[in-house]
């Protein structure tokens, strides 16, 4: 048998705050990623190779927007769920 779960408005909070920060860490590094493809594509660099890479790039860059929408979903969704069993536990 599973033991209900229980869950203080606090630790709600945090929990919530875990997630926000988990998110933002995964947005920051895709970032990066997309930061550093552009560099390369800014650089001297012409050519097949680079036409190809500047291809490859924008597909990965509409990848990270997809995954950062589907993160933002995620801790949209776990956010108010985490809350409603926070309230549910107080009432």
């Amino acid at each position: 048998m599973t033991s209900p779960v229980h869950l203080t408005q606090a630790e709600a909070a945090s929990k919530i705050e875990q997630i926000n920060s988990s998110r933002d860490q995964a947005v920051q590094k895709l970032g990066q990623i997309a930061d550093a493809q552009e560099q390369m594509l800014r650089a001297s660099w012409h050519g097949d190779s680079a036409a190809s890479y500047e291809q490859v790039s924008q597909a990965q860059r509409e990848e990270f927007e997809r995954l950062i929408a589907t993160l933002n979903t995620v801790v949209e969704k776990g956010s108010e769920h985490i809350r409603s069993v926070a309230s549910l536990d107080q009432g």
